[in-house]
Order: C-alpha cells, then sequence, then structure tokens
C-alpha cells in the first residue's frame, strides 16, 4: 500500500527526442535496477523552426533582447518548453514530487535510495547535479555520505532535479514568460523565491555526447538597437541589487558558506570562478576552468 502511494505521488521523467536511444535505454534500465520507475517525456523540437506555443505560454523576445542581448534560439524554446510541458504535466497530474532527467546523463549506484530519501521532506527544488561549483552551507545530510547544501547562487545544468509541488506551483506561476535559457530560471531562484538545495556528491554525471534536446544553435536573428543597449547595464543592476536583496533575506538559511572540499561530481564540463576552485578542477577526474 506504502509502495504503491509513493509510486502515485511520485513521477521520474527522461526528456528525450530519442527514446530508443541506447542513452536513453540504458538510464531507464538503470533506474529499474534502483527500484526507481521512470518514463519517457517526448521533448519539443526546436531543430526545424520555432516550436508553436500552448496557451498560457509567451515567447518574450523583447526581454531576452534586453537581458541576453540577443534573442532566443528555436533550439532554446524547444529545450525550455520540453522541461516546462514536463513540470506541467505531472503537475496536472497530482504528483507531489516530480524528478526530471535529460537523456545525456549517466545514473549514479545510489541514486535511487538518494531520491527516495529526499522525497520524505517536500523541498523546492533539488538539484541533482550541477555543471558550476558555487558556494554553498551545508545543512544537513541525506543518507550517509550524501549532503544536503543550499548554494549561494546558481549551479547552472538542467540535467537533473527534484521538484516539490509547491516547487513546481512557483515554477509555472515564473517560467510561462518564456525569454531566457531553463537553467538562467532556475539559477535566478532569488526571483521567485524558489527554495534551491542541491546534493553532494552529484546523483547523475553528464556524459561526453550531447542531450538531443540540444539547447544553443545557431544565432537568432538582429543584434540589440540604442535603446536596448543603453537599458542593459541598468536592468542587470536591477537584477543584481534584487539577488542581493534575496541574500540578505535568507541570511541565515544561506550563512555562513564555504566551497566545496572535495569534487562533487564527474560531469566533464563541470567549472568554477577564481582560486578557490582551482585545486579541486584540476584533480583527477576534474573540470574545467571558467573561461577554458
Amino acid at each position: 500500500m506504502r509502495a504503491a502511494q509513493e509510486q502515485q505521488n511520485f513521477a521520474c521523467h527522461i526528456i528525450t527526442l530519442n527514446p530508443e536511444a541506447p542513452a536513453t535505454q540504458e538510464i531507464l534500465r538503470s533506474l529499474q535496477q534502483q527500484g526507481v520507475e521512470a518514463g519517457v517525456f517526448t521533448a519539443v523540437d526546436g531543430r526545424q523552426g520555432y516550436p508553436q506555443l500552448q496557451p498560457g505560454e509567451y515567447l518574450n523576445q523583447r526581454m531576452s533582447m534586453l537581458r541576453n542581448r540577443r534573442y532566443m534560439t528555436a533550439t532554446e524554446v524547444g529545450c525550455y518548453l520540453s522541461h516546462l510541458r514536463a513540470v506541467r504535466h505531472s503537475y496536472e497530474a497530482g504528483h507531489q514530487f516530480v524528478c526530471l532527467l535529460e537523456d545525456d546523463v549517466v545514473i549514479e549506484p545510489d541514486f535511487g535510495r538518494v531520491v527516495r530519501e529526499l522525497t520524505r521532506e517536500p523541498r523546492d527544488i533539488v538539484r541533482l547535479m550541477a555543471l558550476k561549483l558555487r558556494r554553498r552551507k551545508v545543512v544537513g545530510e541525506v543518507l550517509p555520505g550524501f549532503s544536503l547544501t543550499r548554494p549561494e547562487r546558481g549551479t547552472l545544468g538542467t540535467q537533473a532535479y527534484l521538484l516539490s509541488r509547491a516547487g513546481m506551483e512557483k515554477f509555472l506561476a515564473h517560467a510561462s514568460d518564456i525569454h531566457r535559457a531553463i537553467d538562467h530560471v532556475l539559477d535566478h531562484f532569488f526571483l521567485f523565491d524558489l527554495e534551491t538545495y542541491a546534493v553532494e556528491p552529484h546523483l547523475v554525471y553528464e556524459r561526453h555526447s550531447a542531450s538531443t534536446i540540444s539547447k544553443r544553435a545557431a544565432d537568432a536573428g538582429r543584434r540589440p538597437n540604442l535603446l536596448e543597449s543603453l537599458l542593459y547595464h541598468p536592468l542587470k543592476m536591477w537584477f543584481s541589487g534584487r539577488r542581493h536583496l534575496y541574500f540578505w533575506r535568507k541570511r541565515a538559511e544561506l550563512y555562513p558558506n564555504q566551497w566545496p572540499r572535495e569534487l562533487p561530481g564527474k560531469s566533464p564540463r563541470l567549472r568554477g570562478k577564481g582560486r578557490a576552485c582551482e585545486a579541486l578542477l584540476e584533480s583527477p577526474g576534474g573540470g574545467q576552468l571558467a573561461g577554458e
């Protein structure tokens, strides 16, 4: 009875354009071996042009130009919509938790038991891997050998994350206005009070091969005009102010913090900035420094 109830409350989806690909099937097998029942969520294809939007979705290219100094590409929009619709699908199905995975990851051996433990207590979002090292506060132990942390800033990447129902609500309310890459939406959690946690060591790592839901393709059109160029830095300062206000409001939850003492994951693109990251990133199996 308990197992059936947990299954009803929890969903796990692999977002992919190619459900039959060997990498996708390997993820499904790995999850099944760990007792995680998962399915495939067909991604939105942006490779042939901008995807058709559904009711409630708005592509805000004007804001994209102001914030990114370029338009979002069709593949970025496709990737964004894939995550947005996967979250909406689970929310409308009544799930209390949804775990979303992209199709370019490898599942670590303890993934299943750590995720099951994480579903015992709802948190808005727990990022199960990251591409960027950040200062973070260790807030507890999920299981022996696995720490729960509160990153000070966004950790980059949407390869694997767990959302609670409250997190789904916040995400859906904020993310239907589309103007940034989906991982940047999660990284700007301070804009919509998405309580963000992370797990160390990571529960998945990224393959060398790219995901089928490509985030970026050729540039999408014109450069910013004079007014848009003039507005870029004031707008950036305004968002920076909001971030620092969030830091102050959440200071008890975010501080004191420190850099990881050990490399938290195996992803080849794992990177960081500053001297504090160099020893970790240059260690065997380390990632890359920012700008490399």
